[in-house]
């Protein structure tokens, strides 16, 4: 965590002395009414969507997510995990911290790698919307077309690091 703040903020700090060096204090105080203005319309949704996150904590015990993913591992395991992912409701910031929990828990790595790449690839939920803006036949291609990827990058993930569990693999880059 203080990694990840030291370097938001770096980057923060680098932006507002570009902005600054554009436009002086002026420019940067625009920003930071932008930025105010972004944040009063997405903090609804994120109260909701940790409303969310905690709800799915409660409903979904991570005893029940052991007994399942200790059962389904190899090949199964990374379908089911993919699928999973793909169907696990909402944006990033529902399931980021959702999955967070599962960093100290014996998941073997490549399942807990196909879920994330599952979300982001499949996104189920997201279908509806695909194919009411763009178009049935495109939003069909596109899903056939990308239908392996999860599977492939966790069967990549395990032949490489088969043997490191969720709690292994973070705890050696300190995240």
């Amino acid at each position: 965590m203080k990694g990840s703040f030291l370097g938001l903020f770096s980057a923060t700090f680098l932006v507002i002395l570009a902005v600054f060096s554009r436009g002086g204090w002026l420019l940067v105080g625009q920003g930071f009414s932008a930025a105010l203005s972004t944040l009063f319309q997405a903090l609804p949704l994120l109260v909701v969507a940790f409303i969310v996150t905690g709800q799915m904590q409660v409903l979904i015990s991570l005893e029940w997510i052991d007994r399942l993913w200790y059962r389904l591992t190899g090949v199964k395991g990374i379908l089911i995990s993919s699928i999973a992912g793909g169907l696990f409701p909402g944006p990033p910031y529902v399931y980021y911290p959702f999955i967070s929990t599962f960093k100290n828990r014996q998941i073997p790595s490549y399942m807990f790698f196909s879920f994330v790449a599952g979300k982001q690839v499949y996104d189920l939920l997201r279908l509806p919307m695909e194919i009411s803006l763009i178009n049935p036949l495109i939003a069909l291609l596109r899903n056939l077309i990308t239908l392996p990827v999860p599977l492939l990058m966790g069967l990549i993930f395990k032949r490489f690091i088969s043997q490191k569990t969720t709690a292994r693999f973070f705890g050696e880059r300190g995240i």
